[in-house]
């Protein structure tokens, strides 16, 4: 079993896997910026990959101008793109570099597409890709081992450049070149495009393999990105860029259709800044771990890029704040997102069993993963559904549904697809009915419906109606089975649910019928819903089931939504006016009290600084919004020396404020680190931690007069601290930029107090 197919058995619903390689131009043209940019592309590419199960590489490429030197430099072999493989590839990308004339610094196409496919090498079904990133064309003409002079070498590694281009197609690798700067040979590029493999995961315009251009290497990961998407039936969001010295908030989208996305950052300098997520509700997100059906982990933080990947994304616009640290220059700071809806296909067709040259009505509903069923229009924007007809006596028909209310489609806009399809006349045996979407950004299984034709026209024949589409909590919906016997005998008729949820907590009646001979009846059907029923469409679908033949007699969705009870404002909001303002007024006053005590214990002003001897090693600012407690762990950067880093996993330090002006620290190991204001605390291994504290003077102030022992001492300290403020904070703001590090002394371990 491949890769591919191994993950689809484990999740059919999970993003397909794929296995990318990105050759990117090392030659002496580049500058440092280029470089930079390559990087950060390449960084973006294999942290932002939305399958665990893909596999990525990076390999640097110039030429070999004498014996000894490669062309070529894989910095990273092909690595698993789980959490601790995109830690890997994070550390490595780092190492492509501008090549030196003593390296080899020309341009070696056949020599990169070779290690490229190299790197590709096997026969599985998981889709292959080569990303090449130049700034120039084809040059070797420094390279002997090509030819005996520069225009032999060149047209001897076009030729070469050829054979590799067709040994892609026969190994079905597709390549997707992006050249940047004014010395592109854009034909050259798109020959290569098109010479590739040309399979595509959907019949969409941006994933048809295609030569991209940017204008220079600032546009490259952006236009890289996008090519990435359109290469793996996944889309992105426009990203936000901003620069700022103090912080900053960028906001990126995420659709309701996406089941799997990354957001990215590209840092300039990222031992300056600090990123916090919120998704569309306002809530600060978890950096590893699961929150709310969703999943989240974090990885790059230490490097120019981070990456945190979501599975089952809340859906609407995400925040990315940034803060940048004191003392560090202006921050050039650029978010952005990749996602991929991978959605279910549910398909019915009516009737059942179908004759030869009857015509028929396939129906199609999408799901997530989740069982949502996708009904709104912002939802299914952009998706177009087809069914695929395929059986004996004749070839595959094709067939686009709609959800336009016209023709077969019974209402429009509820997310049920329709169309009519008529069998051709030359079937016989066995028919499969299999439903296709395609959109951008979208993958889906392919579920078929496969059924048998019928000898002849049924005597027995019924449709399942529905009246009504919307229904509270507690309520029933109600609809009808319509029955038509014109056979001799009675039927004793089953209906059953399949595909429902148990969150709707739905019953329905009757369960089993008596049809008579010669009989035409409405059944009264009933949809009960539980009084604690999700919100939202029902998933499911209907079956009316022979139970002497056990043959099909008609299916349909349930088409309904469970919507919220309306409130006592929407019934007696005139009514009760006078009483809800007195009420906020009340609440107000309560509020105001209860935010008062909130800010005083509030960590968001805190910045922590971690030192080594009396050199100071790096800082780190509290989330915005952190609340009373935030959590920190030491991680070792690249070169050994330790860092800061924000963690909210259980082995986290957990930071608090004390009642003295200090902090109290808790490690996961157990005993309680008091940090006074304007001291250090040793902290583990030579290390020590002291604190600078960003809170306005007001502020401060209250929280002075709320340590003290009396009321008329706490307003004797309210009014110093307010009186000093002014001086305060025109030393503070000298103390804060030398990191408070001066005139500090360090205080030892005690015990943890019962509360903390």
């Amino acid at each position: 079993m491949t890769p591919a197919q191994q993950a689809h058995a484990e999740d059919p619903l999970a993003p397909t896997p794929v296995d990318f390689v990105i050759l990117v131009d090392e030659s002496g043209s580049l500058s440092a910026a280029d470089v930079a940019a390559e990087r950060a592309a390449a960084a973006l590419l294999v942290l932002g990959e939305v399958s665990d199960k893909s596999r990525a590489a990076v390999v640097g490429f110039g030429s070999a101008s004498r014996d000894g030197q490669s062309p070529v430099d894989t910095v990273c072999p092909l690595t698993k793109a789980d959490a601790a493989g995109r830690e890997q590839l994070s550390s490595c990308v780092p190492r492509l570099h501008r090549r030196t004339d003593g390296e080899g610094n020309g341009t070696d196409f056949p020599a990169a597409l070779t290690q490229g496919l190299s790197l590709l090498a096997g026969d599985n079904d998981t889709p292959k890709i080569i990303f090449l990133l130049t700034d120039g064309r084809l040059d070797v003409s420094d390279s002997p081992s090509y030819g005996v002079d520069a225009a032999s070498r060149n047209a001897n590694a076009q030729k070469l450049l050829k054979m590799k281009v067709a040994q892609a197609r026969s190994d079905k690798v597709q390549i997707w070149p992006l050249g940047f700067g004014s010395n592109i040979d854009k034909a050259q590029l798109t020959a290569l495009a098109e010479g590739g493999y040309q399979s595509r995961c959907a019949d969409l315009p941006s994933a048809r393999p295609t030569a991209n251009i940017a204008a220079g290497s600032s546009d490259v990961a952006e236009v890289l990105l996008s090519a990435f998407a359109g290469a793996r039936c996944a889309n992105t969001t426009p990203g936000q860029t901003g620069e700022t010295s103090s912080s900053l908030d960028l906001k990126v989208t995420i659709p309701p259709v996406a089941t799997d996305g990354s957001i990215e950052v590209v840092k300039q300098d990222p031992d300056a800044v600090a990123v916090t997520y919120y998704d569309p509700r306002g809530r600060k997100v978890k950096l590893h771990g699961e929150a709310d059906g969703s999943q989240f982990e974090l990885v790059g933080q230490s490097g120019p890029v981070e990456a945190l990947r979501i599975r089952n994304p809340y859906p609407g616009t995400w925040r990315v704040h940034v803060e940048v640290l004191d003392g560090a220059s202006t921050q050039r700071i650029t978010a952005t997102a990749i996602w991929q809806g991978v959605l279910r296909s549910y398909i019915l067709v009516d009737p059942p069993a179908p004759t030869a040259g009857q015509q028929v009505t396939a129906h199609v509903t999408l799901q997530t993963r989740q069982g949502v069923v996708l009904t709104e229009r912002r939802q299914l924007a952009g998706i177009r559904v087809s069914v695929n007809l395929t059986g004996d006596g004749f070839s595959a028909r094709k067939s686009q549904l709609r959800d336009d209310g016209k023709g077969a489609d019974p209402r429009a806009g509820d997310g049920e697809f329709s169309a009519h399809i008529t069998v051709p006349r030359t079937a016989n045996g066995a028919l499969s009915f299999t439903g296709l979407m395609t959109g951008e950004g979208i993958a889906g299984d392919q579920r078929a419906y496969a059924t048998k034709l019928a000898p002849s026209a049924p005597l027995l024949t019924g449709a399942i109606v529905l009246d009504d589409h919307e229904v509270h909590p507690g309520g029933t919906a109600h609809g009808g089975i319509e029955l038509s016997n014109t056979d001799a005998a009675s039927h004793r008729l089953r209906l059953t649910l399949a595909g429902g949820s148990t969150d709707t907590q739905l019953t329905i009646t009757p369960q089993s019928m008596t049809v008579a001979a010669g009989e035409q009846v409405r059944v009264p059907l009933r949809l009960v819903f539980g009084a604690d029923a999700t919100l939202g469409s029902v998933p499911g679908s209907l079956t009316v089931r022979d139970e002497t033949s056990g043959r099909v007699v008609t299916q349909a969705f349930v088409t309904v939504r469970v919507v919220p009870v309306p409130g006592s404002l929407d019934r007696y909001g005139k009514g009760i006016g006078v009483a809800a303002a007195v009420l906020l007024a009340l609440l107000v006053v309560l509020a105001l009290r209860w935010q008062d005590r909130r800010r005083i214990r509030d960590t968001s002003d805190i910045q922590l600084i971690l030192y080594r001897d009396e050199a100071e090693v790096s800082r780190l600012r509290a989330p915005a919004r952190a609340g009373p407690e935030f959590g920190f762990s030491l991680r070792a950067g690249p070169h050994g020396t330790q860092r800061l880093l924000l963690d909210d996993s259980a082995k986290r330090h957990r930071v608090r404020r004390s009642k003295d002006g200090g902090l109290t620290v808790r490690p996961p190991g157990g005993e309680r680190i008091t940090v006074p204001r304007g001291q250090r605390s040793a902290l583990a291994d030579g290390l020590a931690l002291g604190f600078a504290d960003h809170r306005p003077a007001k502020q401060a102030a209250k929280r002075a007069a709320g340590a003290a022992g009396t009321p008329q001492s706490r307003r004797g300290t309210a009014r110093d601290a307010q009186q000093a403020a002014p001086e305060q904070r025109s030393r503070g703001r000298a103390r804060t930029r030398k990191g408070e590090a001066d005139n500090t002394t360090l205080v030892t371990r005690r015990p943890y107090d019962d509360d903390f």
